[in-house]
């Protein structure tokens, strides 16, 4: 099955100097699936998040952006996964593209599954590979290469495993606590997940609005 990679997604072109361009792989969000007697879940560390989630929203819903994202969990589940992927991105690498964005919806859903993307990163140095992951339940980061840039992020099930002096992620509910509380702003571009910044703020914008207690929750 054809792997559909996301080249006009409005956050990862926003303007970064003219340095990266940026490639992306979605998931469906928080979506249930059964293959062979195996239950598993897309975002299997989602708590807090689940509420308010952006990929659950607004151009989401629309029919050709979910199909892509389930044609893409499809793809991911075959054994030739890492092999395809490494194929279309060194075609893409020679249109320019030097950053692949991992899980703008969806997470990494099983080890097997994380560990098909290391593969694709270590066969690709030339690249940088990025995501935002609160699947701190699995082994994130042996045999991960360099290239491939891990963002711990906070209001999930395995909170208590989030390595603070490593680079995280926190959610605001708006930019003045984000600044309150010293993180860098990472909703303009992902510059700083790129390059490893260690506090990124994400300020919520989604269509739906945060009751009091998420509000609260998220600061």
């Amino acid at each position: 099955m054809p792997i559909k990679w996301t080249q006009g997604n409005e956050k990862l072109n926003k303007p970064n100097g003219g340095t990266y361009k940026i490639i992306g792989f979605g998931l469906p969000a928080d979506y249930s699936y059964e293959r062979d007697g195996v239950k598993f879940n897309t975002c299997p560390g989602a708590n807090a998040c689940k509420g308010v989630c952006y990929a659950k929203q607004g151009r989401y819903l629309m029919p050709n952006v979910a199909n892509a994202r389930l044609s893409n969990l499809y793809a991911s589940l075959e054994t030739t996964f890492a092999d395809d992927a490494i194929s279309d991105l060194t075609y893409h690498a020679k249109r320019g593209y030097n950053v692949v964005r991992l899980h703008d919806s969806g997470d990494f859903y099983s080890q097997s599954y994380l560990d098909a993307w290391k593969k694709v990163a270590s066969a690709l140095p030339g690249m940088v590979f990025y995501a935002y992951t609160k699947s701190l339940h699995l082994d994130l980061f042996t045999g991960k290469p360099d290239n491939f840039k891990l963002v711990q992020s906070l209001g999930g099930v395995y909170d208590a495993r989030v390595n603070l002096d490593a680079p995280h992620s926190r959610i605001f509910s708006s930019d003045v606590a984000r600044i309150a509380a010293g993180y860098v702003d990472g909703n303009v571009n992902d510059v700083p997940a790129i390059e490893g910044t260690v506090r990124i703020g994400l300020v919520y914008h989604g269509v739906r609005k945060l009751t009091v207690a998420q509000a609260n929750f998220f600061g």
